[in-house]
């Protein structure tokens, strides 16, 4: 008997297939395996023409062919020249040993066999592979035919000839010899080398069922010895027996049996015990001469055939309860509920998953009406579609009800049916999947709390918040976002975040840096350092700071960007005026020393990058006595030592430009003003020309020759030093008339006056 796990035998033979492969290379060093072909061929060759040989003919009975062809087909891996080599010198020497035939008889011999070999590997290794040993009833059909039938009688028709040529045998009697032995073999020893497994092997011996095979054998044996003394037609009755046992031993093991016998008919033929239906004058004791072959043959194969047929029932039927048992377990332990009910609707089994829904136990679900624990006009309700289903009009359907729990409150669930038939297509059983639509209400109840949570949020809070998709088009805007943006949602939903948002980097008066595609890049929350502009659709501009967020799903992809925008106008307002209060002073509003430094660090920055000089123009006003010191470059053409100041001209021609202040001019000192030359240590390019004081009261007016500025400077890098020095009343320097132009700076010449005034200096350049 053939008992075991048949996905077992199908991963077996998987591997055995793909090990079997024609372009499979076999492991380096000594061929073991093909050296232990050639030894079994040249054993069973020299035992057959022991036994079998006719004198001066061939052996009725050749295992060798069929040994080798098997065992090559089965192989996994064949050094196939070194299989050729002994295979054929096997063969020759069996011959030469056994049959005592010249070695050039031998050799030709041997070459049949080898063209019968190869023709028999050929077409069950190379043309029709099969997952050995586990095929199936047609492919045995298919080998029947050539491997023991065909091909043993093209290796005749050429042996046949060889023995007319060699041996003076009539070609037909010596064909029929020739096939008839290979035949024989190959029908005997075939077929358990084809189905041979060591599982196979192992389950026949198992402790349980050895007794009865061993037993099934012997039975058999002796059987068969009694059906040929006393039975005239005796191979019909051996042919049943072993059919018989072939459905206990499946398909090795009827190989086997078959095997057995037909060594024991061979024998028994031998030894001139042969059926009392024969004709009792043809002498031929000691050889198998005049044996049925072809029902022979009809007695031992028909077994296998059945062997591997039950070996399919049982593999299916085996197969029917493993899928019997995975569709039970997983009704079983299925998390929703599940049931069998019979085609009249009443429910035959439910899994637990539904008992607990429902409150009830399967016996007490078993007891009622069709429906089950439902409203009855619900059922009629679905009859109509049970109808259909039944009728094969629909496969399956879907359908909302509510089932009745057992403590009295109603479940609504959602159920989806179908029908299982069978081979003919008739309906046998109603399978229903029943899912509680409990657990998804609360959920989408909750989901809804939630979501309003979370509307409310975003509708109190300040900030812009702006949710989008992963491909960054707008899904949502909080009304904090609708003000700052100046859109109401339809407007800008599903639109991409770029077509609505604009926003300005201040310190280029370009776009901003995009941390939309940052954030969607590096999946990190990015923040902007500084607040940037926000042009809004109806031309307005305020000041904003954002934040971007990615919404990371599951598998780690980005799934959507939250953006969160603060209006920083007021921030920027308060940043602008704190830096003011810095830079100036708080009672006059003047720049201060801080200012000053920073725009002569701006100028001269500037100047360096432009690689040009600089004039820098710097006075010190004080209400006291003080050098006012102008600093001017140094003229090639006019040195600072030719200039000649008319201090008494300049004075009274500020006394008549100011008549308002003759007064405070008569109480100055002349020798206040004075006139000072140095060189600046930290800018040697520039000079102090002029110093003057002044009382912070009157206004003098101190006009001197043109001079030449040798430097090239921007007019603004000239300008911005000078911005809101002098009295309350020189804020900027003129521009035009006697003004200075940026352009004539920018040429380089410039007439240079101060103009001392309460309670400052007033600066003024015009171009020359």
């Amino acid at each position: 008997m053939l008992p075991g796990d048949y996905h077992n035998c199908r991963c077996m033979s998987s591997s055995i297939a793909i090990e079997m492969s024609p372009h499979s290379r076999p492991k380096p060093g000594f061929p073991v395996a093909e050296a232990l072909l050639g030894l079994s061929v040249f054993v069973a060759v020299c035992i057959s023409a022991f036994l079998t040989r006719v004198p001066g003919g061939i052996a009725l009975f050749w295992p060798g062919s069929a040994i080798a062809g098997a065992v090559l087909i089965r192989l996994r891996r064949v050094r196939w020249i070194a299989a050729t080599v002994f295979t054929f010198t096997s063969l020759v020497l069996a011959s030469i040993i056994a049959a005592h035939r010249p070695w050039p008889i031998a050799a030709a011999l041997a070459a049949v066999n080898l063209i019968e070999i190869a023709l028999m590997v050929a077409a069950f290794r190379f043309v029709w592979p099969r997952p050995y040993p586990n095929i199936t009833i047609d492919h045995a059909a298919l080998m029947t035919a050539l491997f023991g039938i065909w091909i043993p009688a093209i290796a005749g028709c050429l042996g046949g000839l060889l023995l007319h040529l060699l041996f003076a045998i009539p070609w037909v009697t010596g064909m029929q010899q020739f096939w008839s032995s290979h035949t024989i073999g190959a029908c005997l020893l075939g077929p358990p080398i084809i189905l041979f497994s060591v599982k196979g092997l192992k389950r026949l011996v198992q402790p349980p069922f050895l007794v009865q095979n061993l037993f099934a054998l012997i039975l058999c044996v002796v059987g068969c010895y009694l059906t040929i003394r006393h039975v005239r037609f005796p191979f019909v009755v051996i042919g049943l027996m072993l059919i018989v046992i072939a459905f206990r031993t499946g398909g090795f093991g009827a190989s086997l049996m078959s095997l057995a016998i037909g060594l024991l008919i061979t024998n028994l033929w031998i030894a001139g015990i042969r059926p009392i239906g024969l004709d009792p004058t043809i002498v031929t004791a000691g050889t198998l001469l005049g044996l049925p072959v072809i029902a022979f043959l009809a007695t031992v194969m028909p077994p296998i055939a059945v062997g591997l047929g039950s070996d399919a029932r049982r593999a299916a039927a085996r197969n029917l309860l493993v899928s019997e048992r995975r569709f039970r377990e997983s009704m079983a332990h299925s998390p929703i509920g599940m049931l069998i009910a019979e085609l009249n609707g009443r429910w035959t089994y439910t899994n637990l998953a539904l008992q607990k829904m429902l409150g009830y136990t399967e016996a007490e679900l078993r007891d009622m009406p069709p429906g089950g624990p439902s409203k009855p006009d619900d059922w009629k309700d679905g009859k109509s579609r049970m109808d259909r289903l039944l009728l094969g009009e629909i496969d399956n359907y879907d359908i909302t009800r509510c089932f009745r729990h057992k403590d009295g409150h109603w479940i609504w669930t959602r159920v989806a049916v179908s029908i299982t038939r069978d081979e003919d297509g008739a309906p046998l059983h109603i399978i229903a999947q029943i899912e509680s639509l409990e657990a998804r209400q609360l959920a989408e109840q909750n989901l809804a709390a939630e979501r309003d949570r979370l509307t409310t949020t975003l509708a109190a809070i300040s900030d812009a918040v702006i949710t989008t998709d992963a491909d960054t088009r707008i899904s949502y805007i909080n009304p904090a976002a609708q003000s700052l943006l100046g859109l109401e949602m339809d407007v800008v939903a599903n639109r991409k975040v770029y077509e609505v948002i604009h926003l300005v980097d201040p310190r280029t008066s370009k776009a901003a840096a995009n941390l939309i595609s940052q954030g969607v890049l590096h999946g990190k929350v990015l923040r902007r350092e500084l607040p940037c502009q926000l042009h809004r659709p109806d031309g307005t501009v305020c000041w904003v700071s954002d934040v971007v967020s990615p919404v990371v799903d599951s598998t780690g992809g980005v799934s959507g960007m939250v953006i969160v925008f603060r209006d920083a106008s007021d921030e920027v307002v308060r940043s602008r005026d704190l830096q003011h209060r810095a830079m100036h002073d708080s009672l006059t509003g003047l720049s201060n020393r801080i200012e000053f430094h920073e725009r002569l660090r701006a100028a001269f920055l500037k100047s360096r990058h432009l690689n040009r000089p600089a004039a820098v123009i710097a006075v010190d006003l004080d209400p006291q006595v003080r050098n006012l010191p102008i600093v001017l470059t140094d003229s090639a053409d006019m040195p600072l030592d030719s200039l000649n100041f008319e201090r008494e001209a300049a004075i009274q021609q500020a006394m008549q430009n100011r008549p308002d202040l003759k007064q405070a001019t008569q109480t100055l000192d002349v020798d206040d003003l004075s006139l000072q030359q140095s060189r600046n240590a930290l800018l040697p390019n520039l000079s102090l020309i002029g110093s003057y004081v002044s009382s912070g009261r009157g206004g003098i007016e101190a006009g001197y020759p043109d001079v030449r500025l040798d430097s090239v400077v921007k007019a603004d890098a000239l300008d911005d030093p000078f911005h809101h020095i002098g009295g309350a009343a020189a804020t900027r320097p003129h521009v035009g008339g006697d003004g200075i132009d940026g352009k004539a700076i920018e040429r380089g010449h410039a007439r240079t006056r101060a103009s001392i005034g309460a309670p400052g200096v007033t600066l003024c350049r015009s171009a020359t």
